[in-house]
């Protein structure tokens, strides 16, 4: 498995964590059952979910501070765990932000629409420019 395909995954997952409210290592397991075990990238797998869930008021709190005009509520459930996944990387890993940005948008195309990617750049671009701010 590579870093793009774990990064799918992990997406995959946090989808799925919308609706079944499940804990990271269930999730992680019915993933695993299903595809096998992300050869090559469990840790990262494994520690991009666990994360995003464990911080998950924090994500959603600065995805929040860049939507305008809407609430997080309104926005898609791909969209939301795309950034929910990418905000992760980009504020508690040290993947270059070009690539987590990159790789969300295509994500983001991939399973919805290709306006989804012109927002979810806005969105990370903006996390991106705040946090090399500070």
């Amino acid at each position: 498995m590579t870093r793009k395909e774990a990064r799918d995954a992990a997406f995959k997952i946090m989808f799925e964590f919308i609706f079944l409210k499940d804990d990271a290592n269930e999730l992680l397991a019915k993933y695993y059952e299903l595809f096998g075990d992300a050869e090559g990238q469990k840790e990262y797998l494994e520690g991009v979910v666990s994360g995003a869930i464990e911080k998950l008021d924090t994500l959603d709190a600065k995805i929040s501070q860049f939507l305008t005009n809407r609430p997080i509520s309104r926005i898609s459930k791909v969209s939301l765990s795309v950034l929910r996944v990418a905000v992760y990387e980009l504020l508690f890993t040290d993947t270059p932000a070009s690539i987590v940005i990159n790789e969300a948008v295509e994500l983001a195309k991939t399973y919805e629409e290709e306006k989804t990617g012109k927002f979810v750049n806005g969105v990370l671009s903006s996390v991106n420019k705040e946090g090399q701010a500070e």
